[in-house]
């Protein structure tokens, strides 16, 4: 069980919520709910939307929607992922779109031993050249012949055909071509940090139930007038600044 988040008579100015109201959810047929808490406590669900809301993160997150050429970005999310960071992704990215600009017909070959080289920016070298390097070429392949849909629901599900392209990966795609606040970026601090105050189930897997996490958390975003993509970089930011620990459900 989560330790519970203490309250008082405030709740949430931003959204007008008390702290003692109770919001439900409903996933998958599973319905429950979870008490606001006050705003001014860490890791209650009246905290997040509260600096969500007050500390910029909707415009913060506008900016980071890059638009543009989903080609660019599917290579991107493809490279990342793994324990690779997004500076190492960013780098492999640049030099396969360098090759593909070059040479639009540049085999899984080409790219595995345009990766095999150290990358610019004393990075090393990339982990995983031979596996992403067909996965690139599979899936431009495939944006190729069979152009994806625009609205982001029906090409987060077009993504997911890809190889190599999860739910979250193509969130995280959708997300960053075009902002939508229909999907959610599922990552390790947003289950933390939502798991801990019983948002989230802690029997869920983001292996199994991403659409129940994604549901459940679209639904917070919701309830807290807050667009989803800015909360979640409000958790992401904020819950790993803390120690692990204080999330656990011990």
């Amino acid at each position: 069980m989560a330790r519970a988040a203490p309250s008082d008579p405030v709740g949430d100015p931003h959204c007008g919520r008390s702290a003692s109201e109770r919001i439900g959810f409903t996933a998958r047929g599973q319905s429950w709910d979870v008490e606001w808490g006050n705003h001014e406590v860490f890791g209650t669900p009246a905290f997040w939307v509260n600096r969500t809301a007050i500390e910029g993160y909707e415009e913060r997150l506008a900016d980071r929607a890059t638009g543009g050429d989903i080609e660019s970005v599917v290579v991107f999310g493809l490279l990342g992922g793994s324990g690779i960071t997004a500076e190492v992704a960013r780098a492999a990215q640049r030099v396969v779109l360098a090759l593909l600009a070059e040479n639009s017909g540049a085999t899984a070959e080409d790219i595995e031993e345009l990766l095999r080289e150290p990358l610019p920016g004393d990075l090393g070298r990339y982990r995983f050249p031979r596996q992403r390097s067909q996965r690139i070429v599979a899936a431009v392949d495939r944006l190729r012949s069979e152009p994806p849909p625009d609205d982001p629901l029906e090409l987060s599900r077009y993504l997911r055909g890809l190889r190599g392209v999860g739910p979250q990966t193509s969130a995280h795609i959708v997300r960053n071509l075009t902002g939508s606040a229909e999907v959610a970026i599922v990552g390790v601090w947003l289950v933390r940090a939502l798991t801990w105050v019983g948002i989230f189930k802690p029997e869920w897997r983001v292996s199994r139930h991403y659409d129940r996490f994604e549901e459940t958390f679209l639904q917070y975003a919701a309830y807290g007038n807050v667009q989803p993509g800015a909360l979640d970089l409000c958790i992401w930011e904020k819950a790993r600044s803390v120690d692990p620990s204080y999330f656990s459900l011990e």
